[in-house]
């Protein structure tokens, strides 16, 4: 699925395709300026006395594949601001939310298996790594079946020091959760930057309560699903699209399902066979 902030499409040219465990690295042409972008980047990361950066690219869909998880780092303002990423490698550990993490200088990065104990804290299996990376190695990071805990630890390690973070997203604004020496390199679209007088959460509750009007979302929420806010937001066709997600709230994960945007009273729900947005009631 494309985000609004990633919404224009620019490729890169594809030479060849590797295969490293659970690693999965596409090779393109280096985008002109990627070098000293990253060079700025790390520049950033160290100042802030960070090991790592971290960006949240957007969401996905349960069956999409290396090649398409990728993407999300060739479209729109991502590829403008960090061509490098393009250049990452796919480490794909099931889920739905798709994340890319920079190494600090002569750091690598690690992403193990994790899951929530009874009593809220992380149980990190260190004995089945998903991926282990090589110095400076950019991962493009595939986690996440539930909303509300991580399923992976990432650890940047640097000769015999560590730092360990859980990938999350705030479900309070739809931002990177924050973590100790993580930097993060999101790219977010303030809409009071360009009207302060704009009223963001008024908009988001008008577009849900329209989304919940419709006949098909109407039916899945009868039927006891649940609707909520991704905190993203689409360009279609002209339009701002404020980005819901329909799915089953289960009592340890939510299950995503199906995926709407609501803009200018129009509402479009997301394709993932064509990777498109179609007019609801249209198809």
């Amino acid at each position: 699925m494309k985000k609004y902030s990633v919404a224009v499409c620019v490729c890169a040219v594809l030479f060849s395709v590797g295969i490293h465990g659970a690693g999965m690295r596409e090779v393109f042409a280096r985008a002109p300026g990627a070098d000293e972008n990253l060079a700025i980047l790390q520049d950033i990361i160290r100042e802030n006395e960070c090991q790592a950066g971290m960006a949240f690219l957007g969401y996905t869909y349960e069956g999409a594949e290396a090649a398409e998880i990728l993407e999300y780092t060739r479209q729109g303002e991502v590829s403008a601001a960090y061509p490098f990423l393009q250049d990452g490698t796919v480490v794909d550990a099931g889920g739905y939310e798709i994340y890319a993490i920079v190494p600090g200088d002569d750091c690598r990065v690690s992403v193990y298996p994790a899951q929530p104990t009874e009593e809220g804290e992380y149980l990190d299996d260190l004995n089945a790594p998903y991926y282990t990376g090589q110095e400076n190695e950019i991962i493009i990071l595939r986690c996440n079946v539930s909303e509300i805990h991580s399923n992976v630890m990432v650890s940047v390690q640097k000769q015999n020091m560590s730092v360990q973070y859980h990938p999350m997203v705030s479900l309070k604004d739809g931002h990177l959760a924050a973590e100790t020496h993580c930097y993060d390199f999101s790219i977010y679209y303030n809409w009071d930057e360009c009207d302060p007088g704009y009223d963001s959460e008024l908009d988001i509750r008008i577009a849900r309560e329209q989304l919940s009007e419709t006949d098909e979302v109407s039916y899945y929420l009868g039927l006891g699903m649940a609707l909520w806010y991704t905190g993203t937001e689409e360009y279609i066709e002209g339009r701002n699209c404020p980005v819901f997600v329909l799915g089953t709230d289960h009592e340890d994960h939510f299950t995503k399902e199906h995926y709407y945007a609501v803009g200018d009273n129009v509402v479009y729900y997301y394709d993932p066979s064509g990777d498109a947005w179609i007019l609801l009631g249209a198809g």
